[in-house]
């Protein structure tokens, strides 16, 4: 009597239905290697991106970068063009009052009534940065990094400035050079020394105020 076996109806579903559920399984496993994959290679894309960003970051150092932006050169040229944006005075309340000015001299302080050494040309170099010009006497407004201002008639690093409104709508100049160095006024209208300026006090806060016939 030959050996063998009879495979029932039921024992050949339960045969279909294992092998159609490791189909299943494998592909399943197969798609998510494939999502895993392709999860790293935009993680890794992602970090080259990222590094790619800080290369090409503005080096703030560089003026040579600057310069084209504002339409100047180093040959001692500083017409600014159709970059100017707007003229104004910037008055300090410290003491009587101030405006700040900018002498023929280079000198720098404050004048309590207003006139043309203290109209100033502002122009945006990036978000938040600024350059100040004197539009009598074609001089930036600069600061060393001893905390000294001065008229320089050339733009260098010296001249760029954080222009930021505080809380109580005052606006303060800070050197973007020289960290913690700000334009600020005496009591008597001087120019006092930025390293000896604090941002609370009265002698670094500015109320723009915009030339009428600007």
């Amino acid at each position: 009597m030959p050996l063998g076996f009879t495979v029932t109806p039921a024992q050949s579903f339960v045969n279909c239905l294992i092998v159609i559920l490791t189909f299943v399984k494998v592909q399943e496993m197969s798609s998510a290697a494939i999502t895993r994959n392709q999860a790293g290679a935009v993680k890794s894309w992602t970090r080259t991106n990222s590094q790619h960003k800080y290369r090409v970051k503005w080096q703030e150092s560089d003026l040579t970068m600057l310069t084209p932006m504002l339409g100047l050169r180093y040959s001692g040229e500083t017409g600014l063009g159709n970059r100017v944006t707007k003229q104004q005075f910037l008055y300090c309340s410290i003491g009587i009052g101030f405006h700040l000015q900018i002498l023929p001299s280079g000198r720098v302080n404050g004048a309590h009534e207003s006139n043309d050494y203290g109209v100033m040309e502002l122009f945006p170099v990036k978000i938040g940065i600024v350059a100040i010009r004197a539009v009598a006497t074609r001089l930036f407004l600069a600061i060393t990094k001893q905390g000294m201002l001065y008229g320089s008639e050339t733009f260098t690093e010296d001249c760029l400035f954080n222009e930021r409104m505080e809380e109580n709508y005052y606006t303060t100049y800070s050197s973007h050079t020289h960290p913690r160095l700000y334009v600020a006024l005496t009591k008597r209208g001087g120019a006092k020394n930025g390293s000896k300026a604090h941002l609370h006090h009265p002698s670094t806060h500015f109320i723009p105020r915009l030339v009428m016939n600007s």
